[in-house]
């Protein structure tokens, strides 16, 4: 099966520095990374990407992407746009400052840590959780059906959507939901939260 995530102990270990280095340079965003849980993820083309402007040789679980890279270039949106990447769309909730979050119809495939703070979860336990299990009213009914309606019929549909979140440590509140749709992948949503 190919490889398209690299642990930061992987990449740390072929550019010869600490892993502690590379956790350092995705967090100052001198390398692309997911964080999964307490750990980054790199994808394959942003590995291809840091060894090449290094001059090292590409290890052989590597040397597949290499060719895509030099295809589409080392821009990480440009290769998931070109292959509807949930991947990159996971790229895309870190980059977001305020909470975010990208779903499948009521389940949730991944959360900045701004969303994973304000719901009080780690971002691993938000990953498969069901959306109505954090805020109220997102069953298939409301915020899916919103989120759905929104993306097929942007001009026909509110911009944003009002509920609250479950109860937690400061009581329900209320926030403003806006729903985007992700480049052909059916069923999969981007949800940026704000305050109502």
């Amino acid at each position: 099966m190919e490889r398209t995530l690299f642990s930061t102990p992987e990449v740390a270990g072929w550019l010869g520095v600490f892993h502690t280095t590379v956790r350092r340079w995705i967090e100052k965003g001198r390398i692309k990374g997911i964080r999964v849980g307490r750990n980054y993820k790199i994808p394959a083309e942003e590995v291809v990407r840091i060894l090449d402007t290094h001059g090292i040789a590409l290890p052989e679980v590597v040397k597949m992407h290499r060719s895509r890279s030099e295809n589409k270039g080392t821009d990480l949106a440009s290769y998931g746009a070109n292959h509807g990447s949930i991947l990159q769309k996971l790229l895309i909730v870190e980059e977001i400052e305020n909470p975010a979050f990208v779903c499948r119809k009521t389940f949730i495939l991944g959360a900045n840590q701004a969303f994973a703070d304000l719901v009080g979860h780690s971002q691993a336990d938000l990953i498969g959780l069901n959306i109505a299990e954090v805020i109220d009213d997102a069953s298939q009914e409301g915020l899916v059906d919103f989120t759905q309606r929104r993306t097929q019929q942007p001009e026909k549909e509110p911009a944003d959507y009002i509920t609250h979140l479950k109860k937690d440590r400061n009581g329900k509140k209320k926030i403003r939901i806006t729903a985007g749709s992700l480049n052909n992948i059916k069923d999969v949503f981007l949800l940026v939260v704000s305050d109502a």
